[in-house]
């Protein structure tokens, strides 16, 4: 169940992980030791406010941590835009407010067969539902099939391996340019279709389905999904960009 909402409470940075050359992991503490119910697929508005001008500048993301605990992660991708270019100087001890949470991409608990498909650093609300099964200590009949660039941009790599051995998550993951790579990859390659999908995940049509990326990657899954014939209401997604 959902607590209180919170609105712009200060919440400290904690750690600094820059996990890939374009994705840093943010975890934020927050300033009274308080927690944060939410439910995974959830996400949180975080503003940083200017200590000189007072001047704001809020955006969305998906919490990766999992609920119920003092601390929120974010997977953000530094793209020097208006909010991130706040985050390249970052440093631990810097304050942010968090407002939230909010969404509606919230994993169906009385499902007992998913597929997660995400692109990028749509890897997180996946990360937090995953985190929370762990925590509760329950296994889940679950595919992820996750999508990169390159080898390199995977996300939390170790801890999806760990995650397979504690609670039985199969994770894919396949790299788009392999082309550019310096060595052979050996491991899955090219967008992901409903071939792709179908070699992985035999009886998807008997799965609730959950996607997360960038709107383009959405539609094209979609579209894959509906060929493997997936009814719609078995399909939700979660856009960001």
């Amino acid at each position: 169940m959902i607590g209180q909402m919170i609105s712009k409470k200060p919440y400290v940075i904690a750690n600094i992980d820059a996990t890939t050359p374009w994705v840093t992991v943010f975890t934020f503490k927050s300033a009274d030791g308080s927690t944060l119910d939410f439910e995974p697929g959830m996400f949180g508005m975080l503003t940083y406010r200017d200590p000189v001008t007072g001047a704001e500048t809020t955006r969305a993301f998906s919490f990766a941590s999992m609920p119920g605990t003092d601390t929120v992660e974010f997977t953000i991708s530094m793209i020097h835009g208006r909010f991130t270019s706040h985050l390249d100087d970052a440093k631990i001890g810097d304050v942010y407010y968090l407002t939230g949470p909010y969404g509606q991409f919230k994993f169906d608990r009385s499902k007992a067969k998913i597929l997660c498909i995400a692109g990028g650093t749509g890897i997180a609300p996946f990360l937090s539902m995953f985190r929370e099964k762990k925590r509760d200590g329950l296994l889940v009949d679950c595919t992820l099939i996750y999508s990169v660039k390159y080898p390199k941009d995977i996300i939390r790599e170790t801890e999806l391996r760990q995650l397979h051995k504690d609670i039985g998550v199969n994770t894919v993951v396949t790299v788009t340019r392999p082309n550019e790579l310096p060595e052979p990859w050996s491991g899955e390659t090219g967008h992901i279709d409903s071939k792709m999908i179908a070699k992985y995940v035999g009886d998807v049509a008997g799965r609730k389905c959950y996607i997360c990326g960038p709107l383009a990657f959405v539609k094209a899954i979609k579209a894959a999904l509906k060929e493997l014939s997936v009814k719609d209401e078995d399909v939700k997604a979660d856009v960001w960009g």
